[in-house]
This record gives structure tokens, sequence and C-alpha cells, in this order.
């Protein structure tokens, strides 16, 4: 409710006495109104704390991503030798590529279920929401009815009470017409000294008969104005109660209308999510296409090698000093391909390694 300063004060709902309102009125309505503000505040705080929960949930979701999208770069990066090539390597990006599919199908399979439940919950929600407005229609057409009713019949009773003031009146006045005939005649035949006492005993007996029915007319208008003020008091009493209740169903609308907006954003970061695991799942295809590609060209190498070697005549013979040098240049490149393998296998299986992370955080 919003306090409304153009107000003038006969349509304030208080009370005036003397030259003021009812101290009591005032104070309940602004404590009313403080209640209701301290309501709506908290309304807002809670709105606010939500919208930094999603904005923190939303920013580790782009962190997750982002090192996602690094281990697929690095996991991309192809090796520079055959050794790096082998069968071993090759179980291991099959088994990641098929822990990538994995991983997908299962965030789809969740991303679907979130969008369900968020659907399901909309859809109670508004219809919570449109029953409330339906009860509040009903409410108040029942007091708008009720009001009518208790007008009607106090316009009623107010109009009873004065035709019966008004015919006890003609009652009284016509008691009085005959009494003043009776006299009169009584007059016209006694004697003349009581002449002066009947006229006194006559205009003091229709002076109180007029005081008595001018009193009994005043006292049946006061009733009938006051049970008409206490009807008045208690239908303005039933329509405020009915706007509280239209106002408290608007915030109630205004909050569930902010959830559904916060649940919509949530639904929104769920394409960039999957969108990410598919490319990651694409990567690792890729990657494992290239080391199947390069073990080929390895293999033909290690074959027209063999035949050269095979085709050199038997008994030909290098020097002494020749033989040795050649032995250590073949001992040093065999060392070289040893440890340039070891390294490309490290790397392949620390990325390995981390699959399982990197299912955990496609999961959460």
């Amino acid at each position: 409710m919003v306090f409304d300063r153009d107000r003038t004060p006969s349509h304030l709902p208080f009370s005036i006495v003397r030259k003021g309102f009812d101290r009591d009125e005032v104070t309940n309505y602004f404590a009313r109104f403080e209640a209701e503000l301290r309501v709506t505040a908290t309304d807002r705080d809670a709105a606010a704390a939500q919208a930094r929960d999603l904005a923190r949930q939303l920013e580790n979701a782009r962190n997750e991503i982002d090192e996602l999208r690094k281990d697929v770069d690095r996991l991309s990066v192809p090796p520079t030798t055959a050794e790096g090539m082998s069968d071993r390597i090759s179980r291991m990006l099959r088994l990641a590529s098929d822990e990538a599919s994995e991983l997908r199908a299962r965030a789809e399979a969740d991303a679907a279920e979130m969008i369900s439940l968020a659907e399901q919950e909309g859809i109670r929600l508004r219809g919570d929401y449109e029953a409330m407005i339906a009860e509040l229609a009903e409410r108040r057409k029942a007091f708008e009815a009720e009001h009518a009713r208790t007008m009607s019949e106090a316009r009623a009773h107010a109009a009873r009470i004065v035709a019966a003031a008004e015919a006890e009146r003609d009652r009284l006045a016509a008691e009085a017409e005959a009494k003043r005939d009776q006299v009169q005649q009584d007059f016209e035949i006694a004697m003349s000294e009581r002449r002066s006492k009947v006229l006194g005993a006559l205009d003091e007996l229709e002076r109180s008969s007029k005081a008595e029915a001018e009193q009994r007319l005043e006292i049946a208008s006061r009733e009938a104005a006051r049970r008409l003020e206490i009807a008045t008091e208690q239908s303005e009493r039933k329509i405020a109660n009915a706007r509280d209740l239209t106002e408290e169903l608007r915030v109630l609308r205004g909050r569930i209308l902010s959830q559904l907006d916060g649940v919509r954003g949530q639904l929104e970061a769920v394409p960039s999510m999957l969108a990410a695991v598919t490319r990651e799942g694409e990567l690792l295809d890729r990657d494992r296409d290239t080391t199947s590609t390069t073990e080929g060209d390895a293999e033909a190498t290690t074959e027209i090698a063999t035949e050269k070697s095979e085709k050199e005549p038997a008994t030909k013979e290098l020097p002494a000093g020749g033989t040795s040098e050649d032995s250590g240049r073949k001992s040093g490149a065999g060392e070289q391909e040893k440890r340039t393998g070891n390294e490309a296998q490290a790397p392949a299986t620390d990325r390995l390694g981390r699959s399982p992370a990197v299912a955990s955080k496609v999961r959460n």
C-alpha cells in the first residue's frame, strides 16, 4: 500500500475529532504502512541476494567452461614424434572420446530434466496465481454485495424509524386537537372563572405534547443516523481490506515473475554448456583421427628403412673409426627418440588423467 499525499481529508480513512484526526487511527495506519514497507524491503533484499547468487553461479560456470576449453586446446595439440603415436595413446584417446560422448549425453539429459522441472514449476506457479486472482475476485464481489445489503437495510430501517416518529407525532397532535375541542366544548359550558384555568391547562398540554413529539422525533433521527454511520464504517473497512488483499496479491505476482525470470536466466546458460561439451567431443575425435594418420606414416617409414638395410651388401666393410662413429650416432638417435616418445606419452597421460575432473565439472 502506498500513501497518497493528494487525498483530501474527507477521503482519508480517519474519523475527524475536533480539529484533526483520531490519534489512535493515525498511529495504527502508519504502523501498518511501516510493516508493509519492511516486508517490501525484505522481498527486495531477497531478490537482490538471489540475483547475486545467480551471477556467482554464472561466473563459476564461465570459469569452468574456460578451463574445459584450455584442456581441449591442450588435448588437440598433435604429437611431434612417431613414438608418441603408440597403441596405448590411441586407446587412451578412444577412451577419452567415449567418456566425452558419455558426458555430453549425460549433460543433455540433465539439461532436459532441468528444463522439464522448470516448466512444471512455472505452470504450477501460474496456476496458483490464477487461483488467487479468482478467489480475490469472488471475495471482492462478496464484500460489495455485503456492503450494498448493509446500506439497503440501514436506509430501510432509518425510513421505518422516521415514519414511526411522524405517525406518533400525528397521533399526538390529533389527540391534542381532540382534547382541545373537548376542552373548548367544556369551556363554552363551564363558568367564566374556570375559562382561564382550562385554557392554561390546554396550552400546557399542547406544549408538552409537541415537546414530547419533537423529542421522540429527534431521538429517532439520531438513532437512524448512528446506525447509518455504523453501517458505512463497516462497509468502508471491508472495502479497505479487499484493497489491501489486492495489493498483497500484486506484490506476490511480482515475486513470482521475478523467480520465473531467474529460472529463465539459468535455462539460457544450458545451451552454451552443451555447445562447449560438443566442441570438446569434436576436438577429441579430430585428435584421434590425427593420431591414427601419424601412426600409419610412421609404419610406412619403418618399412622403407628395413628394405634399404636388406638391399645393402652384407660383405661391405667400413673402417673401424667410421663403424664406431656410426654406432654412436645410432645409439644417440635411439636414446633421443625414446626420450621424445616418453615426453609425448606423459602429457597425453596427464590429459587423460584429468578427464574425470572434466566429467565432474560438466555434471555440476
